[in-house]
C-alpha cells in the first residue's frame, strides 16, 4: 500500500471511530476542548501506525484514546486542586452524542459526570470502558495495563459506589419544558415562596467561575438559600439574548451579552421541582458557544420564543423577565 492510500485508510478508520473517541475522552476528561486535544494527539499517534500491524483500528485507537486521557489527568491534578470555586464539567451539547443511546446519554448528566470525576484515573477508566463500552475485562486490562482480576473488582466496587450516589433521571421531554418556563418564570418575579416551592428542599446551586468570572465561590444549598441567591445576582449580568439548549443530557438556558457567551446554566428536574442547578461563567470553558449563528443553525441553540408555547412565552412576559433580558430572542 503507497503512503497516500494508507494516509487515506488511516483517516477513514479514525473518522469512523471518533464520535466513540469523544465520547470516551470527554467522560474521562470532563472537558471538551481538552477531549479534542486528546483526539487530534490520538490521530497523529494512529497515523504512524503502518496499516499491516493494525488489528483492530477500534481497540487500538481506544487504546490510546485512554492513555491519552490517563496521561492528562496525572498531570492536571495540581491545576484541578488549586481551581478558584467549584470545578464543573465543561458543557457538551446533546446532539454531538447523537449516536448514543439514551442510557448512555445520561452518563454524560453533569451530576453523573461529577461523581466520576471523584474516582481515580484508572478506575474511570475501568468503569467507563465496561459499563459505556461494553469491553471485556482482559481487554480493559491491557488497555489501563492491570490485571484482569483488578479491573474487575474495581469495575464492582465504583459502580456500586456510583449507584448509591447517583439518582437516574429520565431525558427531558414537555413536562421539563413546563417546569423549566415555571422556573424561569419564578425566576424573574417577585415572590420568593414561588421560587422556594419550585426547589427541592435539598437543592443546590454550583456556579463555575474559575477564578476568571464572577461566580459563588462555594455551592448553595438548600431551597432558601438558593432562592435568596437567584434574587440576589439575577439583574447583575446585563444579558440580552438567551437560547434554550439540550446540554449534558439536560435542559439549559444559554445567556449571551453582545457576542459573547456570559452563562451556560444546566437545570436537573427531580419529579416536579428543580434538583440542581449548575451555572457556568468561565469563559474557557464556554468557547464552543463562541459561534453563535452556527449554533443555532446547527439547531444547538433554541430561541426562548421557539422552544416555549405561546401561554409558556406569555407568562415569561407579564413576568419580570424583561428586566435581565431585553428581549425574547426570535420574537
Amino acid at each position: 500500500m503507497n503512503t497516500l492510500a494508507a494516509a487515506d485508510e488511516h483517516l477513514s478508520l479514525f473518522t469512523s471511530a471518533r464520535p466513540r473517541l469523544l465520547s470516551l475522552a470527554y467522560r474521562m476528561t470532563g472537558s471538551y476542548s481538552d477531549s479534542e486535544d486528546i483526539l487530534q494527539d490520538a490521530y497523529l499517534k494512529f497515523a504512524r501506525v503502518p496499516p499491516e500491524k493494525i488489528e483492530s483500528a477500534p481497540a487500538l485507537l481506544t487504546t490510546i484514546v485512554t492513555r491519552l486521557s490517563l496521561d492528562l489527568l496525572r498531570s492536571a491534578r495540581k491545576k484541578r486542586e488549586a481551581y478558584v470555586g467549584p470545578w464543573l464539567p465543561e458543557p457538551m451539547p446533546d446532539l454531538y452524542l447523537a449516536h448514543e443511546d439514551a442510557a448512555d446519554r445520561e452518563t454524560v448528566s453533569m451530576a453523573f459526570l461529577l461523581l466520576l470525576q471523584k474516582l481515580p484515573p484508572v478506575e474511570r477508566a475501568v468503569f467507563i470502558l465496561r459499563e459505556i463500552f461494553d469491553y471485556d475485562y482482559a481487554e480493559i486490562a491491557r488497555i489501563v495495563q492491570k490485571s484482569a482480576d483488578y479491573c474487575r473488582q474495581i469495575f464492582h466496587r465504583a459502580k456500586k459506589n456510583l449507584r448509591r450516589q447517583h439518582r437516574a433521571n429520565p431525558e427531558p421531554g414537555e413536562k421539563e419544558r413546563e417546569l423549566l418556563a415555571a422556573f424561569l418564570t419564578a425566576c424573574a418575579g417577585s415572590n420568593l415562596e414561588n421560587l422556594v416551592s419550585l426547589l427541592q428542599k435539598d437543592a443546590q446551586l454550583l456556579s463555575d467561575g474559575g477564578g476568571k468570572a464572577s461566580a459563588s465561590s462555594i455551592p448553595v444549598i438548600g431551597a432558601r438559600k438558593f432562592a435568596k441567591f437567584v434574587f440576589a445576582v439575577r439583574d447583575k449580568g446585563g444579558v440580552r439574548d438567551y437560547y434554550i439548549a439540550r446540554i449534558n443530557n439536560g435542559l439549559a438556558v444559554v445567556g449571551y451579552r453582545g457576542n459573547e457567551p456570559y452563562v451556560v446554566q444546566i437545570v436537573e428536574f427531580a419529579g416536579n421541582q428543580v434538583a440542581n442547578n449548575y451555572a457556568l461563567r468561565n469563559p474557557e470553558k464556554m468557547r464552543h458557544f463562541a459561534d453563535r449563528r452556527r449554533l443555532v443553525r446547527e439547531g444547538v441553540l433554541i430561541p426562548t420564543s421557539r422552544y416555549f408555547s405561546l401561554t409558556q412565552n406569555l407568562r415569561l412576559a407579564r413576568s419580570q423577565w424583561g428586566r435581565f433580558m431585553a428581549k425574547i430572542v426570535g420574537s
